[in-house]
Order: structure tokens, then C-alpha cells, then sequence
């Protein structure tokens, strides 16, 4: 029996001729899926790289570049903004804290800057004279103990600083008067 192709066209193959509907789909799903993927692993860096620049060390207890230096748990580096005095008669630590300026042979400022910086009796008029044991210099790091003293207006007349600095330790209601001073090792 022979079939009737009257009016019956070949089938439209394009100029490329025919192709499989396979060959369209063949790692399609795979190409449709890799930006997805590349973008879950740029925000999975990003998330690593936004944690580690703002999460830190939490076992570092207020640790910078400037050191530590605190009393009685409350951190003093940079000076809180309610100033020092409520850490008065308690216990200093500083450990690896960095030399700002130092002021003769009365005492020196540790901190990052010369604004966030607090000052450290040693050497001067209060308290026994240190300065013969150990004379930090500016940029030194140090390791310090000793007790948060008040600010009083007698104090700073015998700590022989600058009107500027007079201020600043005025300003923040204290100041460490060290009984020990060592180069941080």
C-alpha cells in the first residue's frame, strides 16, 4: 500500500538540520545552577570576612594594638567615657600597653593615641620614686601594675604635667600610680 503525501510538506529542519530535544537539556540544569552556587559561596566568604573583622578574640578582654589595661574587670584602655574615678583605689593592670608621651621623669601616657590615652604616675611625687628602676620611652610596650588613684586638685599640681594634659587626667577623674613598671617581653 502505498501512502498519499499529497499536500503533506517535509518536516522544517532549520539551517542547522535536525537536532535531538536531548542535546538542549544536556547540562542545562548545570548551567542554570552554577551562578546560584557561585553566589552562595561569595556570601559564604563575605560572611567569613565581615565575622572575622568585627567578631574578633572574644578571650581578649578589650585587647588592641594598645594594649591592655584594666581594673577591677573594668576595661580601661581606651578610658571609658564616664571617666576613671569610679575605678578609683582598685587594682591596675596594664600588659603590653603601648608608651604615647612620657612626661620626665614623673610618669608617661599608654593608649593608641593622644586622645585615648591614660596617664601613669611613676617616678614623681606620689607614691615612692620608681623612675630609678625603669624609664619607659615613647613607643615602648609595657607591663604595669598598680592602684587607680583620684585626680584631686593636689594631685595633678604634683604630677608637674601640662595645662593640656592636666586636663585630660582631670577630665578623666584618675590615674594609674604604678608600683611595678616592666618592658613587656
Amino acid at each position: 500500500m502505498a501512502r498519499d503525501t499529497r499536500g503533506a510538506a517535509a518536516p522544517y529542519t532549520g539551517a542547522a538540520g535536525s537536532r535531538r530535544i536531548e542535546r538542549d537539556r544536556k547540562g542545562g540544569g548545570l548551567r542554570k545552577l552554577l551562578p546560584l552556587l557561585l553566589a552562595l559561596l561569595l556570601a559564604a566568604l563575605l560572611a567569613i570576612l565581615v565575622i572575622s573583622l568585627i567578631g574578633g578574640d572574644d578571650n581578649s578582654g578589650g585587647s588592641s594594638d594598645a594594649g591592655r589595661l584594666s581594673a577591677g574587670g573594668a576595661q580601661l584602655l581606651p578610658p571609658p567615657s564616664g571617666g576613671l574615678s569610679k575605678d578609683v583605689g582598685r587594682t591596675a593592670t596594664g600588659k603590653d600597653v603601648v608608651v604615647q608621651s612620657v612626661n620626665g621623669n614623673e610618669g608617661f601616657f599608654v593608649g593608641s593615641s593622644s586622645t585615648d590615652r591614660v596617664y601613669v604616675e611613676w617616678g614623681g611625687d606620689i607614691g615612692q620614686n620608681e623612675a630609678s628602676q625603669f624609664q619607659p620611652k615613647k613607643g615602648d610596650k609595657v607591663n604595669l601594675t598598680g592602684p587607680v588613684q583620684a585626680a584631686g586638685a593636689e594631685e595633678l599640681r604634683k604630677l608637674k604635667l601640662s595645662a593640656d594634659d592636666r586636663e585630660l587626667v582631670r577630665s578623666q577623674g584618675g590615674f594609674v600610680n604604678a608600683d611595678r613598671v616592666s618592658e613587656a617581653k
